[in-house]
């Protein structure tokens, strides 16, 4: 839970002058200098925040009857490592209310859930330390898959400020596809940027090509040499209206060239669970949820992203519609199968 900006400042200073180490402070010297600091007006609310930080952020404080006063155990500990300051916390909030007006609510959602998911972490922090003190040892008591980010993501701020400045942007790109090995120089390309997209990790932008005279999208982990234009972005209104309805029929980040069907697929009930617990797109109904099978529907344009997708459950999925993507589904895994069969 945040902290009150004034409870800040006297945990702040209370650190501050604990964590002088080898020197200690008296209860009573501690309290005069938060008195003038902060205005606190007792030695009790001295009392009760030194408890809480002991409590509520496990600040290793202890007294020392000899020396009159207090320290801290572990003379490496910060309490500022382990706090979001008011002052963070305002700037989020800011921030927040500016992505709301420039890139729409989903956008501003999005940092709700990462600010959730930093106090989250800090949490968990607090909690392996105590358990690892109570043990008496350092030990690893939370196992986390270690991700690998997409990369150039400091062109992200740039991009968006393109975006909002209503300005075309340059940069050099290549191919996952390159026609020959050790191919020349990236490919120089000119975006009309529209709006960035996020997807497992990695950035993308989708913005209007002037030569092909349609939207693209670029993976920001395949440029370089972006540079922000003086020249205004130009979409025609056909464009924008595409790239704005992109994603709510989309999964992933590949465009597709069929239309928005109907898409059923029926799983085992353990992985149906696992669906319901966390649904594949924002489309997606349960039509049928029993012992023996759990089936669901989708209105998706198929596409590349969504068929790799599929393909990662298994034997725990069949796709019952469209036609289209059955067979799709099933060349693709008979393709699998054959590449075995071959070296066997």
């Amino acid at each position: 839970m945040p902290i009150t900006r004034s409870a800040f400042q006297r945990y702040r200073l209370i650190d501050e002058i604990i964590s002088r180490y080898p020197r200690q402070y008296s209860k009573q010297r501690l309290f005069e200098l938060l008195q003038d600091k902060c205005g606190i007006r007792s030695v009790s609310s001295l009392e009760k925040d030194i408890q809480r930080l002991r409590e509520d952020h496990e600040a290793p404080i202890a007294y020392c009857k000899k020396r009159n006063g207090y320290y801290y155990t572990n003379p490496q500990f910060r309490l500022l490592k382990l706090m979001l300051t008011p002052d963070d916390m305002e700037a989020m909030e800011q921030a927040r209310e500016v992505l709301a007006a420039t890139q729409g609510a989903s956008v501003a959602n999005e940092l709700d859930n990462a600010l959730e998911r930093v106090r989250q972490s800090l949490d968990i922090i607090r909690e392996v330390k105590r358990d690892s003190h109570a043990a008496g040892q350092m030990r690893r008591v939370v196992y986390v898959e270690e991700r690998i980010l997409g990369g150039n993501r400091h062109y992200v701020p740039a991009l968006i400020r393109a975006v909002n400045q209503n300005r075309q942007v340059a940069f050099r790109y290549r191919k996952h596809e390159t026609s020959t090995p050790g191919e020349e120089r990236p490919k120089l390309r000119i975006l009309h940027p529209i709006l960035l997209r996020e997807v497992s990790d990695s950035w993308y932008v989708i913005g209007y090509d002037a030569p092909s005279g349609r939207e693209k999208t670029f993976a920001l982990d395949r440029m370089s040499d972006l540079e922000i234009l003086d020249d205004p972005c130009d979409v025609p209104p056909n464009v924008l209206t595409n790239v704005s309805e992109l994603f709510e029929h989309i999964y992933g980040i590949t465009d597709s060239s069929g239309p928005v069907e109907e898409i059923v697929l029926q799983f085992t009930p353990l992985f149906g669970r696992y669906v319901k617990a966390k649904p594949i797109h924002q489309t997606q109904e349960i039509i049928c949820d029993n012992d023996t099978e759990c089936i669901i529907r989708l209105r998706l344009a198929p596409n590349r992203d969504l068929l790799m997708h599929l393909r990662s459950y298994g034997e725990h999925l069949k796709v019952l519609q469209p036609d289209s993507l059955v067979r799709e589904l099933t060349d693709s895994l008979r393709a699998t199968l054959a590449r075995y069969t071959e070296e066997a």
